[in-house]
């Protein structure tokens, strides 16, 4: 043993040597990113992948168990919404859908997986217990690292820190350099999270159609705002659904003059009538400077937006860019998101975030709505 930890040790400073020398301390300057490694293989630097903070617990993803050498192996099961952690002793089922874990003793936990951006994250503390590892975070001259260790680990952490300072330190300036020529990249970490003024309000706005039913999977018991045209009012089961579940329902007028928006507006509330016997009250006028005074007549609201994220969610980085800026906003704001599963990926991220920060997440109601500066 103590022969192949000599051996090990060379092989771990030729690789310091190649990679270059060690940074100064204190050279990082992003926040929320971590190394991670399994034993002594040092995993690739990835906002996708990032190890995160929740509700106190360390989540890790699923990389770490594909191609390791911890020992425990990970495999999706998509027809029972698994995911399965094993070894040839036991193992860790994870619902999904019902966020609990659970083994094949039928021992049952209240730990669950986390999906991000189509990554599954899991809880480490108990994976560890699990499965009888180890973990740990410690201090670098970049940024943490957190290390998870089997029984086949051979250096201590301050020894491979030392002989992995120069990977540490390459991959690190090629990570901040796309982060910051970007101004995108940024980890999915809410272990920090931009907290709400007392009482604030955030209000989503969604654009409707063609995948409205897949966002309101995401949403669970959160409200928004859809924007539907008249066509796409049409469905009276997309409207029924929509109300049902206390979301706001508004219609995204074309008309460029107050007649053709008068009669989208009449048009509009006829299907809402008819399918849900509501009353149409708000509008997003993407055509219009300013259709104010034709609404008032007609007894509607303009819904409007404080940020856009045109560019959708499809990242759970894109998520904690767009929580940065609701932060910069002390009394209530409304966000635009766009639509499609696709680029939305990252609206759980978001509205985790949201929770944590402490915001009530709400549809727009007419008269409602205070206009944020």
């Amino acid at each position: 043993m103590k022969r192949n930890r000599v051996r090990l040790a060379a092989l771990l400073l030729a690789l310091l040597l190649a990679a270059g020398l060690a940074p100064p301390k204190g050279r990082a300057v992003l926040s929320g990113v971590y190394f991670t490694a399994v034993n002594e293989q040092l995993l690739e630097l990835s906002s996708d992948t990032m190890p995160f903070l929740s509700g106190g617990v360390w989540y890790v993803p699923s990389r770490l168990f594909v191609g390791t050498d911890l020992g425990v192996n990970y495999v999706p099961n998509y027809t029972l919404g698994l995911e399965i952690l094993y070894t040839n002793k036991t193992d860790l089922r994870f619902n999904m859908e019902g966020q609990y874990a659970f083994d094949r003793s039928g021992n049952t936990y209240n730990e669950y997986a986390i999906e991000r951006g189509g990554v599954v994250f899991f809880p480490l503390p108990l994976v560890c217990r699990r499965f009888d590892l180890r973990w740990s975070i410690t201090e670098t001259d970049t940024v943490p690292l957190i290390r998870v260790k089997s029984a086949s680990a051979i250096l201590d952490d301050r020894d491979f820190i030392d002989a992995a300072a120069g990977q540490m330190s390459s991959r690190y300036a090629e990570y901040e350099k796309a982060v910051t020529s970007t101004g995108e990249g940024l980890p999915p970490a809410v272990d920090q999270p931009v907290q709400a003024a007392e009482g604030q309000k955030v209000y989503l706005v969604v654009d409707g159609q063609p995948d409205t039913l897949s966002v309101l999977a995401q949403l669970g018991s959160y409200q928004a705002t859809f924007l539907l045209t008249v066509d796409e009012m049409e469905d009276g089961d997309l409207l029924r659904a929509l109300v049902a579940g206390g979301h706001g329902v508004a219609l995204e007028a074309s008309g460029e003059t107050d007649s053709e928006l008068e009669y989208e507006v009449e048009q509009a509330r006829a299907l809402l009538w008819q399918a849900t016997c509501s009353w149409l009250e708000l509008v997003w006028c993407a055509n219009r400077t300013d259709p104010g005074p034709v609404l008032d007549r007609l007894g509607c609201e303009e819904v409007s937006a404080d940020l856009s994220a045109r560019d959708g969610l499809a990242e759970p980085s894109q998520a904690a860019v767009l929580m940065r800026s609701i932060g910069r906003y002390r009394e209530d704001v409304s966000v635009f998101l766009g639509s499609g599963r696709a680029r939305l990926g990252g609206l759980p991220t978001l509205l985790e975030a949201l929770a944590e920060g402490g915001y009530r997440v709400c549809a727009w109601r007419i008269g409602g709505r205070q206009a944020a500066g």
